[in-house]
């Protein structure tokens, strides 16, 4: 099955019509090397020439999100970023504070601190889901900056 008839049937099995702006902002999400910004999903649907707004995009987005299509990603200054959900793949991001590059992190033993979380926390029973975002400095944007500890302001 091809990227365009995998993406048709995942919108009508969660109840959504297969428009082509649903199509193609999973499309751009599935071919993403990295979360996207709605404005960078709107530039690349608009040089695919859909016509979506940003109010199409952000609800198209949310829905995706409250089925569990794509996460949703607030790296830095509440700039949410999106990409597909990746259940079998289960990343975390880290991100240069200078550029803005995103990097995939993988192999962390979240397992181990949830149970720790867990047994500090005897009022919860489980944990149900998590975010970590990880902010430093790029190589690259060190070199740039001619010093081993590069200035990197985190939003709040």
């Amino acid at each position: 099955m091809d990227l365009k008839a995998s993406n048709q049937a995942l919108l009508r099995k969660s109840g959504y019509k297969a428009t082509p702006a649903r199509l193609a902002i999973l499309d751009i999400l599935a071919k993403a090397k990295k979360p996207k910004s709605i404005e960078k999903i709107r530039e690349n649907l608009d040089s695919r020439k859909i016509q979506a707004d940003q109010a199409t995009v952000y609800r198209t987005l949310n829905a995706l999100k409250n089925r569990g299509i794509v996460s949703q990603i607030d790296l830095q200054h509440n700039h949410a970023h999106f990409e597909l959900s990746q259940p079998e793949n289960h990343h975390h991001h880290i991100v240069c504070c200078s550029c803005g590059r995103i990097e995939d992190v993988s192999g962390l033993q979240i397992e181990k601190l949830t149970k720790q979380i867990l047994k500090k926390s005897p009022a919860f029973a489980a944990i149900k889901s998590h975010a970590f975002e990880f902010f430093g400095v790029c190589k690259n944007c060190q070199k740039k900056s001619g010093s081993k500890s590069a200035y990197c302001e985190i939003g709040t």
